[in-house]
């Protein structure tokens, strides 16, 4: 994901933010967790000869929704490998016509984004509690700082890195960076409780160590624990503790 930057809004104690689509935008995530297996998922959705049954669930809402899986977790096999990919490759992957993608996804884009979606909401989602469990701002982001550094550990950023070259439609962008405040907003609220001058100007120093410590753990192998001990160390220099 290449935009990091915090929302004035996410300054603001009162702030809750919203997975909602922009107006106008239909998104088919409904569900949790359909990304991360996405060759359990195919198989789960298509025939035993690779072909997309023309009716496999109990109705027919359910079957779009199947097919939609399907899709999704086409594109995200096609993200892991790292090369761009086109909408008739997806239709491809699940025994569908280019066509009938279509009817789902305006563009590669558009499935990409719902791709990342659904993975930064499962993201959030798996952070929130151990996160809320915590009584003392401190430890809140102490806890949600290993979060993030144990999912990117566990070899499941890659999806979200994967997507940060696309160029989403301005509409979706606006999607993925309201789900990245959901991310941060744990550590802006924490910093609100310590009573931080500036708020958006610290929480902004604090994710960019942060995500240099991501690039060191994801891409030089750098060990998560010692990484989380250092960013730990520059944010609670920078609070006086």
């Amino acid at each position: 994901m290449d935009d990091h930057r915090l929302s004035d809004q996410t300054q603001d104690p009162a702030y809750r933010p919203t997975r909602s689509l922009p107006e106008g935008i239909s998104s088919g995530v409904t569900t949790r967790n359909r990304c991360l297996n996405p060759e359990k998922v195919k198989n789960n959705v298509l025939g035993h000869n690779g072909a997309m049954p023309r009716i496999s669930s109990p109705s027919i809402a359910e079957h779009r929704e199947a097919r939609r899986d399907a899709l999704l977790a086409a594109a995200a096999q096609l993200m892991l490998s790292g090369t761009p990919f086109t909408v008739a490759q997806v239709a491809s992957e699940v025994g569908l016509s280019r066509s009938a993608v279509y009817e789902y996804y305006a563009s590669a884009a558009d499935l990409i984004a719902d791709v990342l979606v659904d993975e930064m909401a499962l993201w959030v989602d798996e952070m929130s509690p151990m996160v809320e469990a915590e009584k003392d701002p401190l430890a809140r982001i102490e806890t949600w700082v290993r979060g993030v550094l144990g999912y990117v550990k566990d070899g499941r950023h890659i999806l979200v890195k994967s997507a940060g070259s696309v160029e989403l439609p301005e509409a979706r962008r606006a999607q993925v960076s309201s789900m990245h405040r959901e991310l941060v907003a744990p550590l802006v609220q924490a910093l609100t409780e310590l009573g931080v001058v500036d708020v958006r100007q610290y929480s902004a120093f604090c994710w960019g160590v942060l995500d240099s410590a991501i690039t060191r753990v994801e891409s030089q192998g750098f060990d998560s624990i010692s990484e989380g001990d250092a960013v730990m160390a520059f944010i609670k220099t920078g609070l006086g503790k």
